[in-house]
């Protein structure tokens, strides 16, 4: 009986010579590292945070959170990977302030703002060298990268019909060369804008970069802002928004799961904002009154006899342990949960799934 195993082996032994990384499957990492969005409700929506070896996109209209989410996520790789990051902050929106504030180690961060990349293709071409400037140094340091935005970018050309397609065309030939670097220390995240077509019919929602990041991103996430957040103690001042996350897109999960995280300008984003709100949608708690509670103005819920505030939800979960989930919760059967089946969920209000054309 032939070996076939062993064929395996030997080809990839040949093929190693040609073209360097090929392996057998069975080689591959069982699973990937991921880092924390820093929140409890995204982590679990997207089965553990954002993953290195893969690229990820966030899409959404201005204020919805995206580079702070960007900026998070790399705090964190510093502080859970001693990773160095990349960021070619086209919308020259970062400061040291607002990283040292969101935890970022501006001594292990590589930056280059509006200035030094004024196109698509410089924009690339930057993070490209610097990938491989660390990587001449040290194989196996965690990378992580961000984009922000990719929409930012200007033309290459004067702006004429005859070019109104070369920033996608660029932007297809950069995620080609930026996937081809990619190794399972390296994480790309590019931030994207939600526009609209003018005088076109149905929904008129279109994003920058035409296809490309539909076909290169392993994860996408469209970003929606909810409700703005006042303090009524400060003449209604906006503090911040409620910001709608949905899974468009990943290669590593189900598709099209949703929740909702606190988005303070100020502070960043809380960890345990939305919990309750999965959690209510799962099936495990119950708003108090339904209606005011999709609307976010009202904040309690009915857990057995007892009575929660989804602001003190740090507190509670010390009480009842059984709410804390390091997985998404599976649907939740009980009678609580059938008590709430005819009542639409507070994430109806989401308007999901992006159906953006390039």
């Amino acid at each position: 009986m032939v070996d076939v195993s062993d064929i395996v082996k030997k080809a990839v032994r040949t093929l190693k010579g040609k073209y360097g990384t090929a392996s057998i499957g069975s080689s591959l990492p069982d699973k990937a590292e991921y880092v924390s969005t820093g929140n409890l409700a995204f982590d679990l929506i997207s089965d553990g945070g954002i993953p290195f070896g893969y690229c990820i996109e966030f899409l959404g209209l201005s204020s919805s959170g995206k580079s702070t989410i960007i900026y998070k996520v790399m705090a964190n790789s510093q502080r859970d990977y001693d990773a160095i990051c990349i960021l070619a902050d086209r919308e020259n929106a970062y400061n040291n302030p607002n990283g040292d504030r969101l935890g970022i180690n501006n001594d292990n961060l590589i930056l280059a703002n509006a200035r030094d990349i004024p196109s698509p293709r410089e924009g690339f071409q930057f993070i490209l060298d610097s990938i491989e400037s660390i990587r001449k140094h040290d194989k196996n340091i965690y990378i992580v990268v961000g984009l922000d935005s990719i929409a930012a970018f200007g033309k290459d050309v004067t702006f004429e019909k005859a070019d109104a397609g070369r920033k996608a065309k660029i932007s297809h030939e950069g995620m080609r060369e930026v996937i081809s670097r990619m190794d399972d220390k390296i994480m790309f995240m590019v931030a994207n804008q939600v526009t609209y077509k003018i005088g076109s019919y149905g929904d008129n929602r279109t994003s920058t970069a035409g296809e490309s990041m539909k076909y290169y991103s392993n994860l996408r996430f469209a970003l929606q802002d909810a409700k703005k957040i006042v303090d009524s103690s400060a003449g209604n001042e906006v503090i911040g928004s409620w910001i709608g996350v949905e899974a468009i897109k990943t290669r590593l999960g189900p598709c099209y799961r949703t929740c909702y995280i606190k988005h303070l300008y100020e502070t960043g984003i809380d960890w345990y904002s939305g919990y309750a709100r999965l959690l209510a949608n799962r099936g495990y708690l119950k708003p108090k009154n339904s209606k005011e509670y999709k609307a976010f103005n009202q904040v309690t819920l009915k857990y057995k006899d007892h009575e929660l505030n989804e602001n003190n939800t740090e507190e509670w979960l010390k009480t009842y342990p059984e709410l804390v989930f390091d997985k998404y919760p599976v649907y939740n059967m009980n009678e609580s949960a059938d008590e709430i089946e005819d009542e639409s969920t507070e994430l109806d209000n989401l308007n999901p799934s992006f159906d953006l054309e390039g």
